[in-house]
């Protein structure tokens, strides 16, 4: 990503600057001049969006840049390490005490949303903090064969995340005008520990811009995406005519699914960067081999990356994966998998010769047992 780096003032202009003029400074004790200090903006999809660059001078710093309107998270990092401290974008002027050897644990002023923002983050970590203890006394008593003791220590971690979650929850009930809301959210997003419904419930319960966030249109994305997948897996779902689809082949015709039905067909989703799928790959060319002369055909769909054509083709090869290939070389964009709700690979679709699904995600020898069930082991 190609960053903005505008030079920051030293600490004589900020020796004498207004108060109103300054976006953020701070104090950094014990940090050497010339130690630079970043301040991005973190955009949809996680992007990071370079917006200032200071340098400490007298172990002060200072970022002159007027913060732009609107709801947003910022990223203060340095030179120093990968360490850093998030920040809610804010119009007020934010005072920051940098600690040189914990940078997410630096102390923010300067407006409510911020000190909001670090007290949830500090209790968040001491959370944190207490169950990773926890999980080594648990290690230990493991070790030690002491059931008492593991049966304490599991107790006392399920505490700790009903905790967690809980707390994270009243943050999001509590401060629906407050970007601390939505990076709650976005935790109980990725600790998996809401279906569609809660997300969506909490989203919409979010004043308007913090919904219009960066952040908040990716949970947006998210909510959408979440709901398209259960949809096509409700419609890829065994009784169902799996759907229809046509893609490039390694040499670039164009593939229809309808095209490669046998008495029995597999529809293969793999990739070649995927270890398990390619682990699981002998044990399918096996039941091919077998089967394929009593009527089983195979189509393989490749979740490979753009510009990695050679590599899929290699893997083919590699595999001696001897059958149908498509792949239309978009990652987990292309809307071959997105139409059958497939959220992870390896992933198979077993269809009769109607192209009815009859059966879903068969790997191992419960493969060859459904396939030799139906066109018989002789």
């Amino acid at each position: 990503m190609r960053r903005i780096f505008i030079v920051a003032l030293g600490f004589l202009v900020f020796a004498c600057a207004k108060e109103e003029n300054y976006s953020i400074k701070g104090t950094a004790a014990g940090v050497s001049d010339g130690t630079e200090i970043y301040l991005q903006e973190l955009g949809e999809n996680n992007q990071r969006i370079a917006l200032d660059t200071a340098v400490v001078t007298a172990e002060a710093f200072v970022f002159n840049k007027p913060r732009e309107k609107g709801k947003g998270i910022q990223i203060l990092t340095t030179s120093l390490n990968r360490q850093q401290l998030l920040l809610v974008k804010d119009q007020a002027p934010l005072t920051i005490t940098l600690y040189k050897d914990s940078i997410a644990s630096s102390l923010v002023t300067g407006s409510k949303a911020n000190e909001l923002f670090n007290t949830y983050t500090t209790n968040s970590r001491q959370l944190n903090k207490k169950k990773a203890e926890l999980k080594q006394k648990l290690n230990q008593a493991q070790r030690e064969t002491d059931g008492i003791m593991v049966t304490e220590y599991n107790a006392q971690i399920n505490a700790l995340d009903k905790q967690y979650i809980e707390n994270k929850k009243q943050v999001v009930t509590e401060n629906t005008d407050n970007m601390v809301a939505i990076m709650a959210l976005s935790d109980l997003i990725n600790a998996r520990v809401l279906d569609i419904e809660e997300t969506e419930a909490y989203y919409n319960d979010f004043a308007s811009d913090i919904q219009k966030s960066p952040l908040g249109a990716s949970i947006k994305n998210y909510i959408a995406q979440q709901k398209s997948q259960r949809a096509a897996s409700k419609v890829a779902s065994v009784g169902n005519k799996a759907p229809e689809f046509s893609a490039p082949t390694p040499d670039g015709k164009e593939l229809a699914l309808s095209e490669t039905l046998g008495k029995y067909t597999i529809v293969d989703f793999w990739a070649s960067w995927c270890k398990p799928c390619r682990m699981e790959n002998p044990n399918v060319v096996r039941v091919y081999n077998k089967y394929h002369d009593k009527g089983l055909n195979i189509i393989s769909v490749s979740l490979d990356q753009p510009g990695q054509k050679q590599r899929w083709i290699k893997a083919i090869e590699k595999d001696q994966m001897d059958w149908y290939h498509v792949s239309n070389l978009q990652f987990w964009n292309d809307p071959i998998p997105r139409s059958y709700g497939v959220r992870a690979i390896p992933a198979t679709f077993l269809l009769d010769e109607t192209g009815t699904i009859i059966a879903k995600d068969l790997r191992g020898q419960a493969l060859e047992n459904k396939i030799a069930e139906l066109l018989g082991d002789s």
